[in-house]
């Protein structure tokens, strides 16, 4: 059974992630605080970080990847 949860993303400025979901609720995360992280580190590039994409499990931004539950964790952290 394939299942969607995110149906839409934009990279903003500022590296601001906003995610919609399919439930109708729309995320925006804050992925500054975590560019110095190496898993997150190519995000700090503008060609990079504007190629954002989903397939309604996972972000990905060429070899960047994020399920629907990472995001959710982050932004827990952010708060």
């Amino acid at each position: 059974m394939y299942r969607r949860y995110i149906s839409a993303v934009e990279p903003l400025s500022d590296h601001v992630l906003q995610a919609d979901f399919v439930s109708g609720s729309r995320l925006l995360l804050d992925m500054k605080p975590f560019l110095d992280k190496l898993r997150f580190r190519p995000l700090a590039d503008p060609k990079v970080w504007g190629r954002a994409e989903t397939n309604g499990i996972f972000v990905r931004f060429d070899n960047v990847e994020l399920s629907h539950d990472k995001i959710l964790s982050l932004a827990e952290r952010e708060r």
